[in-house]
């Protein structure tokens, strides 16, 4: 693949994760902007919280999971490029899903969507994670502070747990040399959209 192609790759992958469904939604259900309600995040959260609706949090979970999960699966799967190929345009579907360019770059905070890419790479990725965000929601009851915590020692523990990995998770296992940056970056544009939830949590306490 040459670099306009792949240039042109990022950019579709970027327009994928941008579709903002939550937006979309909710204006149909209730004719209000998601972006100027609750906490303005266009996620399955603040979905659920400012609609009261759990089957349009569920609905809106399940799409931006699956904008992760298929174009990252079929990439894996099908397209034949080497993962320090498709990895990049990939990165691009939680930058879409988190600065969107049609809503003033505002945007979720791109959990389900990396869920969904992790799902698709490295099970074992998105196990740990997991398992991080409940020890530490368990220490302090707060949504924010788990997915912080987790985002930021996620690339610490499965650098740690990477020769002990590799029976487990492919991807680890045979190109944790592209891998490993790739899941920094995804890390960064998590914490990124987490930097005021972040803030108030401070302010709270």
């Amino acid at each position: 693949m040459n670099i306009p192609e792949l240039v042109l790759l990022c950019i579709l992958f970027y327009l994928i994760g941008s579709v903002p469904v939550s937006y979309i939604l909710f204006k149909r259900k209730t004719g209000k902007d998601l972006t100027k309600i609750g906490s303005g995040n266009l996620g399955a959260l603040n979905t659920f919280e400012s609609s009261g609706s759990k089957a349009l949090g569920l609905t809106v979970l399940t799409v931006d999971f699956l904008k992760g999960f298929i174009p990252s699966f079929l990439m894996y799967q099908y397209s034949g490029f080497s993962p320090s190929v498709y990895l990049l345009p990939v990165i691009f579907l939680v930058a879409g899903h988190n600065f969107n360019a049609w809503l003033k770059f505002k945007g979720g905070r791109g959990l389900a969507t990396a869920a969904g890419i992790s799902t698709a790479f490295s099970p074992v990725t998105l196990f740990i994670w997991c398992l991080l965000f409940i020890i530490s929601f368990g220490i302090i009851r707060n949504v924010h502070f788990g997915n912080i915590t987790a985002s930021v020692l996620l690339p610490v523990v499965v650098y740690v747990l990477q020769p002990y990995i590799p029976g487990f998770d492919y991807m680890i296992a045979n190109h944790f040399g592209v891998y490993f940056p790739f899941l920094i970056i995804i890390c960064l544009l998590i914490l990124l959209k987490h930097i005021g939830p972040f803030l108030e949590m401070i302010k709270n306490k």
